[in-house]
């Protein structure tokens, strides 16, 4: 049998990384409510646009964050030589 060289590394998923961070942001526009005073002169739907703004910007910054970090673990990536195995 032949040996291959294979490529070991750890990647990581994307998806849990991007609602993670859509969490976090929701969680900046709820803080954000919170934190500024009562004015008569923001919209209705202020709340629902800050919302779904910085869940948005978060699931977009979680996905540049898993890949950005998809990228570094590529590096540190091991080479092994294996054999392929068939029943």
């Amino acid at each position: 049998m032949a040996s291959e060289e294979i490529e070991i590394r750890r990647a990581p998923k994307i998806l849990p990384f991007m609602l993670t961070f859509a969490a976090l942001g929701m969680l900046v526009a709820v803080l954000l409510l919170f934190i500024t005073p009562p004015n008569a002169e923001l919209p209705e739907n202020f709340f629902g646009l800050t919302l779904i703004s910085f869940g948005s910007l978060g699931l977009g910054l979680g996905a540049a964050f898993a890949i950005t970090y998809d990228l570094i673990s590529s590096r540190r990536a091991k080479r092994a030589l294996a054999n392929r195995v068939t029943e």
